[in-house]
């Protein structure tokens, strides 16, 4: 993704996939500026064991990470989504987040599960505004059954004060990001 002067977004951003915990540790500081306490340590500890972690790039500068895990064959979770605090508000959170979104719709998930801090705005605008929904664990227990809506609250490491948001993937929706990703592009020209 490229971006004219003037444009709130970042220039030449690239988003790449680090397969291995040696590629990984350049986003470390990424984390270290977003998160502190319990939440940094889960973090850095998920970056070492998650399946799949995509790097914002500005350059080579290391701006943000997403980290990302299939719960079953189905249904996708995003771990985390950072972005350093000075390149925060350039769409960055929103293209990694776009990219989670194709990378679940094709490992063929049907849909997407986040857990957000309940006192984190911004990571409720950005969800919501890629069309995710709060959901309660009443409500996912109403669609799982309550022992595995139980089972998604511990893959999810859900603690006490965060909630869910879920998208749904379909092959409509999977249009539609395109869509909205050809409209950004005429948007930026």
């Amino acid at each position: 993704m490229t971006s004219k002067k003037g444009d709130n977004t970042a220039p030449d951003l690239s988003i790449k996939d680090l397969p291995s915990e040696k590629e990984r540790s350049i986003v470390e500081p990424v984390l270290e500026k977003s998160f502190e306490g319990w939440y940094l340590w889960h973090s850095k500890r998920t970056l070492k064991d998650i399946e799949t972690v995509k790097a914002a790039l500005i350059g080579d500068e290391p701006v943000g990470v997403s980290m990302l895990k299939m719960l079953n064959t189905k249904l996708g979770y995003v771990y985390y989504i950072a972005v350093s605090p000075e390149w925060r508000g350039k769409g960055i959170a929103g293209e990694l987040l776009d990219t989670s979104d194709e990378f679940f719709f094709n490992k063929g998930a049907n849909e997407v599960l986040a857990g957000i801090s309940e006192d984190n705005e911004e990571s409720k605008r950005l969800f919501s505004s890629r069309s995710y929904k709060e959901i309660s664990f009443a409500e996912l227990s109403k669609r799982f059954g309550r022992l595995h809506a139980i089972n998604l609250y511990r893959k999810m490491v859900i603690v006490s004060g965060e909630v869910v948001y879920t998208k749904e993937l379909t092959k409509g929706l999977a249009g539609s990001i395109l869509t909205e990703e050809v409209e950004r592009e005429k948007t930026n020209s």
